[in-house]
């Protein structure tokens, strides 16, 4: 693995524990989360690094948000992620069910 994958892959597991972190306050959160859907939307392909590293997540953060929401991982590929930017910009609901993983600005 290179050193940037392995940073990138610190971030993403970071992150998971933060949200976990922050989720952990049970009480009323617990019922934002119940019965809901999380999606990772990943701007790459199946079965490259991106996409690895959403799948570890969406396992971890399935285990820690209160609620038990179901976490899915849906890949669209294409725009080197600026098809994902621009539904979480526009079109996804701004609800907190939906996390984007897009490539790095050069």
């Amino acid at each position: 693995m290179r050193l940037q994958n392995v940073s990138r892959f610190g971030c993403a597991i970071a992150a998971g524990i933060l949200l976990a972190g922050a989720a952990h306050e049970a009480g009323a959160q617990e019922a934002l989360f119940k019965d809901k859907t999380v999606t990772i939307m990943v701007g790459a392909a199946p079965g490259g690094g991106l996409d690895t590293y959403a799948r570890l997540l969406s396992r971890h953060m399935q285990k820690h948000i209160p609620g038990n929401p179901i976490v899915i991982v849906s890949n669209q590929p294409g725009a080197g992620g600026g098809i994902v930017a621009r539904s979480l910009y526009s079109t996804v609901p701004k609800d907190g069910t939906t996390i984007g993983l897009v490539f790095r600005a050069c």
